[in-house]
């Protein structure tokens, strides 16, 4: 599982990457940051373990196709606090490949969804639990962007990530399910040429 995330690193690099090596006459390439805040984040199996609100952050780069679809390469850490007298912290970072819808082109305000799918490590760190492990990652988004100008395109947005089949630490405080957790993050986008 760990050549799979280095895998989906790669691959959320190249589309990334991709994005700086456009031709300068090409304004539909864009690379974008993102901030926020994470909650309700959880191993959802026997037993089960949660997580107090924390933060989440993300950058990627990808590309418009002028009808609304965008394609881009993403990486995404997650970060809260666990619950319990055990402390500790519950980590994720996850590379996704996401296709977006953008309704309303020619306006000021352009709401949007979209999904994306990869592989993401979850890792714990506590007292009775200390152990990472990798698995299918999909997320759902929905957002609203604003654009300020031909480059420069803000937006807010609410995330729901998911982790398939992860097993975290060995014995009897083995946490073995599928993580989820939601985020709402601010973000800006920066369209490369044109």
């Amino acid at each position: 599982m760990k050549t799979s995330l280095k895998t989906a690193f790669v691959t959320a690099a190249i589309l990334a990457g991709s994005a700086g090596a456009a031709s300068a006459q090409d304004a539909n390439w864009y690379v974008r940051g993102d901030l926020g805040g994470a909650f309700q984040g959880e191993v959802d199996g026997t037993p089960k373990a949660k997580a107090d609100s924390g933060w989440a952050g993300a950058i990627g780069g990808g590309r418009e196709f002028g009808n609304g679809l965008r394609a881009e390469g993403e990486l995404l850490y997650l970060k809260g606090d666990l619950k319990g007298a055990a402390g500790g912290e519950l980590k994720t970072l996850g590379g996704f490949a996401n296709l977006y819808y953008d309704f309303n082109r020619g306006g000021q305000f352009q709401p949007f969804v979209g999904g994306g799918v990869g592989f993401a490590q979850v890792k714990a760190n506590s007292r009775l639990v200390d152990g990472d492990d990798t698995g299918f990652a999909y997320q759902a988004k929905a957002g609203v962007a604003y654009k300020i100008n031909d480059k420069w395109t803000g937006e807010v947005a609410y995330r729901y990530v998911g982790v398939t089949d992860v097993s975290l630490g060995s014995g009897a405080s083995k946490l073995s399910g599928d993580f989820n957790s939601q985020a709402v993050t601010v973000g800006v986008r920066y369209k490369i040429g044109g």
